[in-house]
């Protein structure tokens, strides 16, 4: 789905199996809502779909991101729960950031979309 007013990608209308309900989900592909009708949906997508995204979130990371985009489509055991920003998405892909880099620490990490659980909105407990 695009808004209107710029052509800005801000979701996915996804089919939810009931009749004429849509789940309304983000550009990673975390739903943001139980699913409404089309038009609900839709303008639940243009008024929140990107700023949901613009967030703290919580990604499996080594301790120290090394220099360059490390894939974490598959997190290794040692990696822990980080706090992350999303730096870039698209259909092809999501990049992430630590919020809290060290000084000089400018790696990234490179996640799949859909993110499933590879991304949480808080930690687990």
């Amino acid at each position: 789905m695009h808004r209107p007013a710029d052509g800005e990608h801000v979701g996915y209308l996804v089919p939810d199996g009931a009749p004429d309900l849509v789940l309304p989900v983000s550009l990673i592909g975390c739903a943001l809502g139980p699913a409404h009708d089309r038009a609900t949906a839709g303008a639940l997508l243009r008024a929140r779909g990107l700023a949901a995204l613009d967030r703290r979130w919580w990604c499996r990371l080594p301790d120290a991101l090394p220099a360059g985009v490390l894939d974490a489509s598959e997190p290794e055991p040692g990696w822990t729960w980080q706090p992350v920003v999303l730096v870039e998405v698209s259909p092809a892909g999501a990049t992430v950031r630590p919020e809290f880099a060290a000084p000089g620490e400018t790696g990234q990490a490179a996640l799949p979309v859909p993110v499933g659980g590879l991304l949480r909105t808080r930690p687990p407990e």
